[in-house]
């Protein structure tokens, strides 16, 4: 799961970013029609604006149903897509981050939902999620894996943060030739 929202990832924000740069607009307008389509997902979706950190954080928290996580995984990519898209600044990292603790805490959801009272609770999946989708955008999970350590401390996620990992690269590297920044230099 994880390494598929990797790859709707790169895929929407490069698809963003050749949409907006056929537009016959003058570039100067672009980041604005980017920030005003921004603002209408916003109204219905406030969690997506910024970083998103308290969003995850009631992501790892157990505070988000499994639909609405699932609902926040496209919308945060949609609504990243449009601001860099359209020529607006901003990372990628934190965003990688966010619909990983949303990928993550859906699919804990349902696994919750499905095995009661066996699994671990849908925050463990979340944080586990993070490193994953971070992993398959950059095709780089030692890295995941030891930041996502680095930021949590919880020594108990790390057998499923190394598999896990390494799954969403190998899924997201099989389904999409180069990570979310080398696919900039590929296309240059």
């Amino acid at each position: 799961a994880a390494g598929l929202s990797a790859v709707a990832f790169i895929v929407v924000l490069y698809k963003a970013e050749d949409l907006f740069e056929a537009l016959p607009l003058p570039d100067w307008i672009k980041p604005a029609l980017g920030g005003l389509l921004l603002g209408v997902v916003l109204q219905w979706f406030p969690q997506v604006f910024g970083v998103g950190y308290g969003a995850m954080n009631l992501a790892l928290q157990n505070d988000f149903s499994g639909w609405l996580m699932l609902a926040l995984i496209a919308v945060k990519i949609a609504a990243t897509s449009m601001s860099i898209g359209s020529g607006g600044s901003g990372g990628i990292f934190a965003p990688s981050l966010f619909i990983g603790a949303m990928t993550g805490g859906a699919f804990g959801a349902l696994v919750g939902h499905l095995f009661p009272g066996v699994t671990a609770s849908p925050g463990v999946y979340a944080l586990v999620g993070m490193g994953a989708v971070v992993a398959g955008t950059t095709h780089a999970p030692i890295t995941a894996i030891l930041i996502i350590f680095e930021m949590s401390g919880k020594y108990e996620v790390i057998l499923p943060m190394m598999i896990t990992c390494i799954l969403s690269t190998i899924v997201a590297s099989s389904l999409k030739k180069g990570s979310i920044y080398t696919i900039k230099l590929l296309r240059r």
